[in-house]
């Protein structure tokens, strides 16, 4: 992955499906190249918008290497790895790091509620020692009013101490303009990416 840190403009990139409910690879590579024509700066997919839970691994892992293979440059893609099970979340996101993304969007484990924050400092950090490459960037996907599970600032300020050059950031969508101005101001080197129009 990039010693760059992404900044700028990444959008949320929509999946398209076929009537058979399978992803439509073709139209899904040429609407990221429009966004990117359009101006911005890199691209997530398999996020929220994208219906990454409606995606099967393999499905998630092939249109990524497809993009990549279709000319897109890896350096400026944040794909969505996190999952509710570790090995699944591993298996992404190794395989992000190998395609050369400069970074991943890494959902909480979020199926079961009130994990403590011991749990989720253990869980990204079980992620991070099982892939075990130095080239990992890691931006923490915050988005507590659809996954009911988020990253309290504490966690936020422990993964960064553990881990400064891996857990870079955040995409944060709560919508929490106190919680979004917290995280800037405690972490001023966190990069920060706000997912709500409201501010």
């Amino acid at each position: 992955m990039s010693e760059q840190l992404l900044r700028g403009v990444f959008a949320p990139v929509l999946t398209p499906f076929k009537a058979d409910l399978s992803p439509d690879v073709a139209k899904w590579i040429d609407f990221c190249r429009q966004l990117l024509d359009d101006g911005c700066h890199g691209l997530c997919p398999f996020g929220t918008t994208s219906e990454a839970n409606s995606l099967g691994m393999d499905e998630r892992m092939d249109m990524l290497a497809q993009l990549v293979d279709a000319g897109v440059d890896p350096a400026i893609l944040m794909p969505g790895t996190g999952t509710c099970a570790i090995p699944d979340t591993v298996k992404l996101t190794r395989h992000a790091v190998e395609l050369g993304c400069g970074g991943v969007l890494m959902l909480p484990p979020f199926y079961y509620k009130g994990v403590s924050d011991d749990g989720l400092f253990r869980s990204i950090a079980e992620v991070i020692e099982r892939v075990g490459d130095a080239r990992l960037r890691i931006y923490l996907y915050h988005i507590p009013p659809i996954a009911q599970v988020g990253f309290p600032l504490a966690v936020l300020e422990r993964l960064f101490a553990a881990y400064p050059h891996t857990v870079v950031g955040m995409k944060d969508s709560s919508g929490d303009w106190n919680n979004l101005q917290a995280t800037l101001t405690t972490l001023p080197d966190f990069v920060t990416f706000t997912g709500s129009e409201k501010f």
